[in-house]
């Protein structure tokens, strides 16, 4: 017979592993409880959306952890009103292996936050999602792609490539921005990244997003945005780095390419404080000899 004592230590051992296990919820009220993807757990600046770890319309913006597969990849902040992200943001943890099971994903506690299912799926078939966009929404005749915020090419293993393929990591973007400028741009930073890693030991977070447009909307419901953005930051004990780009969602040609400045330079523009309580101006200048050499091939 089990005796009341041994009951008593495995009734606490089964609420401790409890106590421990983390929480898989989707949809959160506030980024903090994902801030493992921000440099020193700190949000971006945004105004008017997300200032000093605060969204300020919790009804049009909400905070995703964004779960596949019950383990939390990312961190995206959705604009239920525009359908797309305000912006996503990860840890880049070096050079992936493998590819991404390429099929399309949506987040059902947008739809409903008491849904159980915390992970990204599938569309349901014949359903439709108010508070986001679906797969049948960006078809278009515009020349416009599916941009991702967080690239695939930037996870570390097939799962967490698999998770960017989801409609909340992605805006309506010009084709040959895409596949062109902006491609170029996200091998070209994961070049830098890659090398500061593997030299220095340093530990490096991406930020990536979206400045919507005034009026612009696909098939009436997706915004396009103006602007896309990104920006990174690298850091170890004894020195840091960091840089940005931005530039309009427009065409141009397959062969532009952007160039990478200061973060700072990314708050004066379009005011994206993308890594707040750091020293921009200290970091920057020590990074674009390194670009230039390691992405004039790109």
């Amino acid at each position: 017979m089990t005796s009341l004592k041994t009951k008593n230590i495995c009734f606490l051992a089964a609420f401790l592993f409890l106590a421990i296990v983390p929480t898989l919820a989707e949809v959160v009220d506030t980024v903090q409880k994902c801030n493992q993807f921000f440099r020193q757990q700190t949000p971006p600046n945004i105004p008017g959306i997300l200032e000093d770890g605060k969204i300020l319309d919790q009804n049009r913006y909400k905070v995703l952890c964004q779960t596949y597969e019950n383990s939390r990849w990312y961190v995206t902040v959705y604009d239920t009103r525009n359908k797309i992200p305000v912006f996503s943001a990860y840890k880049y943890q070096g050079p992936g292996q493998g590819q991404a099971e390429e099929y399309w994903k949506i987040e059902p506690q947008l739809e409903n936050e008491a849904d159980p299912n915390k992970n990204m799926m599938e569309e349901e078939k014949g359903k439709t999602y108010t508070h986001q966009a679906m797969v049948a929404d960006y078809v278009n005749s515009r020349g416009l792609d599916k941009g991702h915020c967080f690239p695939a090419l930037h996870g570390f293993t097939n799962t967490e490539k698999t998770s960017t393929y989801t409609l909340t990591n992605i805006v309506p973007q010009a084709g040959k921005f895409n596949q062109g400028r902006w491609n170029t741009m996200e091998k070209c930073i994961g070049h830098v990244m890659d090398d500061y890693i593997s030299k220095n030991g340093m530990e490096c977070f991406v930020v990536v997003g979206a400045e919507p447009s005034a009026n612009d909307k696909l098939n009436n419901k997706i915004n396009v945005p103006s602007v896309m953005w990104s920006a990174f930051y690298c850091n170890n004990q004894k020195w840091s780095i960091a840089g940005a780009h931005w530039d309009n969602n427009v065409p141009g040609s397959l062969k532009d390419r952007m160039i990478m400045k200061p973060v700072k330079d990314l708050e004066d523009k379009l005011m994206v404080d993308a890594f707040p309580k750091t020293n921009p101006e200290f970091v920057d200048k020590k990074v674009i000899k390194r670009w230039r050499s390691l992405c004039k091939a790109q």
